[in-house]
């Protein structure tokens, strides 16, 4: 019995110490939750302090980007398009004679500069051509000169039988007075004589008698002067006769007036010949070379065919007159005007140009569903200032025009403007933190500003980012963003 007693004494005294020793595990456990607790709460505490202090910081930065104070700037409006490069001046090159091509040194898309060899000709055929007209011009000009020199020959004889005959007048007029003398003295001596042999039988006649021996002689010279100097006439009347048979038949051998004329013209169209055909083989050695820097962009004829006179051989693009082809809606129809500065963008290269041409006729852009989009479009064209080899004709540009500049200029940002029904507002925050409607009219816009025209004044505070909740009257509160949070 004492020893159960004892056992249970013992039992009873271990489950003691036992619920002892647990009794001080768990004011430990509790001690240390409790310290844990604490140094958290600590923690917490630092950490929401600091969490306060940041967005503490991130609302006075929110605060002070909210709100956007108006000021005066500079307003650069411009309207942005895309467009395609293209050449604005062409040159077509014609070829100035029918011959056959030689060879075409260049192709589409190559660059060529002025002077560059363009297109050779082969002018064996222009040879040829060349010397036939020569050879016809001298056969003509032979022949009208063959008239001429008939006509001259002919007038020759006629001025010389004139001459002659003239001479031969004289000579026989001279005669007839000679031989008229002579017989004259002849018949005086034939008086005497017939007075001497008076009566006398014809046997007795002397033919003679009653001259002296002086008269006799004399008698004789005159007969025999007579029977020569009527041979001399004879002689010289028969000459006068040929020569006046001459000038009859020659004095209507000569060129009239029509001939004349017909033979000048004749000799001017030869002429003509030679020289057309002798420019042709002077322009087609020359050949066909390039009359500015500039960009093929076609070429219509190959090499070993034949060109025709005024056929186009090939379109030459001329390198200073390159701009870009534009489109507009029709709401930016009235901002665009010929003459405006613009800049244009080709491949990351930035150049200046200005506009040249805006068309006064629509075109009709087709909509997703293929069919024509109200309104259409107009098209426009850009001239560069200063293009260079960097430019690629045919590829695509982004075109900025410059429309126009306000200086000084009070204006609000993009995000800041706010249009219902009754038009463009702002809200805008009054000295007393309530938030205010401002209508306000727009002039120009730029990239990062819109132009007031009339609603606002300098200093007024424009809400930059409005929210559904903010409404004319209330207090203005900023907006608040945490940490990696985007406000909308």
């Amino acid at each position: 019995m004492e020893e159960n007693k004892e056992m249970n004494v013992t039992e009873t005294g271990t489950k003691k110490g036992k619920k002892k020793n647990k009794n001080k595990k768990v004011i430990i456990i509790v001690v240390i939750a409790v310290v844990l607790l604490i140094g958290c709460g600590v923690a917490m505490i630092s950490a929401f302090g600091k969490m306060s202090e940041s967005m503490e910081a991130a609302m006075g930065e929110m605060t002070g980007d909210s709100l956007y104070e108006v000021e005066a700037v500079d307003v650069k409006q411009e309207i942005t398009t895309s467009g395609t490069v293209i050449g604005l001046e062409k040159h077509a090159y014609v070829s100035p004679v029918t011959a056959k091509v030689e060879d075409v040194p260049v192709e589409t898309g190559q660059i060529v500069k002025k002077g560059d060899v363009l297109l050779t000709y082969d002018v064996t055929d222009l040879g040829d051509n060349l010397t036939k007209v020569q050879l016809q011009a001298q056969s003509e000009r032979a022949a009208g000169n063959a008239a001429y020199e008939a006509a001259n020959k002919a007038s020759g004889k006629v001025k010389d039988a004139k001459a002659e005959i003239k001479d031969l007048k004289s000579d026989i007029k001279a005669l007839n007075k000679e031989i008229k003398d002579l017989n004259k003295t002849i018949s005086e001596y034939e008086k005497k004589i017939k007075a001497a042999n008076e009566g006398k039988t014809p046997e007795e006649y002397d033919p003679m008698a009653g001259l002296s021996a002086k008269e006799i002689k004399k008698y004789n010279k005159a007969v025999s002067e007579v029977e020569k100097k009527t041979k001399s006439l004879a002689s010289k009347q028969e000459e006068l006769a040929k020569q006046e048979m001459i000038v009859e038949s020659n004095q209507d051998v000569k060129v009239s007036g029509s001939e004349a004329t017909q033979i000048s013209v004749s000799n001017q169209l030869s002429d003509m010949n030679v020289n057309e055909a002798q420019a042709q083989v002077d322009t087609a050695q020359a050949g066909i070379t390039a009359v500015a820097d500039g960009i093929v962009e076609s070429v219509e004829i190959l090499k070993g065919t034949y060109a025709n006179e005024t056929q186009t051989l090939m379109t030459v693009i001329n390198a200073d007159k390159i701009g870009v082809e534009f489109s507009i809606s029709k709401d930016d129809l009235t901002a665009v005007t010929e003459g405006q500065k613009a800049r244009v963008v080709i491949a990351d290269k930035e150049y200046t140009g200005k506009v040249v041409f805006v068309s006064r006729i629509a075109t009709m852009d087709a909509n997703a569903l293929g069919t024509a989009a109200s309104g259409g479009s107009i098209k426009g064209r850009i001239e560069l200032d200063n293009p260079d080899e960097d430019i690629f004709v045919g590829v695509s540009a982004k075109a900025y025009i410059f429309i126009g500049e306000s200086t000084g200029a009070l204006a609000i940002p993009y995000s800041a403007l706010c249009t219902d029904v009754d038009g463009d507002y702002v809200l805008v925050v009054n000295d007393n933190n309530i938030i205010e409607r401002k209508d306000i009219t727009l002039g120009l816009y730029s990239g990062d500003y819109y132009e007031v025209l009339e609603g606002l004044a300098k200093g007024d505070k424009v809400i930059k980012e409005v929210t559904k909740d903010m409404k004319p009257g209330d207090e203005y509160v900023a907006p608040v963003a945490a940490p990696g949070m985007t406000m909308y």
